[in-house]
């Protein structure tokens, strides 16, 4: 027969609450206790250096530059996450501009192709602009 009473140990117990799932990077440190509302402190599991609190950046950043313990395949593999965050960022932000009808910069700009006539316009009026009294 199964025991089913509830554990009262921390990490037995089932969030009731819903939230934000973590970021991948949180696979190589430790959770901390809570500073705030869902941000908590963070822990290397390599190295044992906090960090307070926990930021995905920061995390990443000494993953990948200053942790002197991490092992190379952990490394590479926060590398790795990071650049196809950076490639799905991106890829999303172009198919956002396809499909959306919003202003776009280029839309306010003629094309770089000066006639001789308008550029020497643009030089009298810079020469107007800029000459003293």
């Amino acid at each position: 027969m199964t025991d089913c009473t509830p554990s009262n140990s921390k990490k037995n117990k089932i969030a009731i609450y819903g939230g934000r799932p973590k970021k991948p990077i949180w696979r190589f440190f430790e959770q901390g206790e809570e500073i705030d509302k869902g941000h908590y402190i963070a822990i290397c599991l390599a190295c044992r250096q906090t960090f307070r609190p926990g930021k995905t950046t920061a995390m990443e950043k000494h993953i990948i530059s200053n942790c002197l313990k991490v092992d190379h395949s952990i490394c590479e593999a926060v590398i790795y996450m990071v650049e196809a965050r950076e490639r799905e960022i991106s890829s999303g932000a172009n198919i956002k501009r396809q499909n959306n009808d919003q202003t776009i910069l280029e839309d306010f700009y003629e094309s770089s192709d000066l006639s001789k006539e308008r550029k020497e316009d643009i030089d009298t009026a810079l020469i107007k602009a800029f000459s003293t009294r």
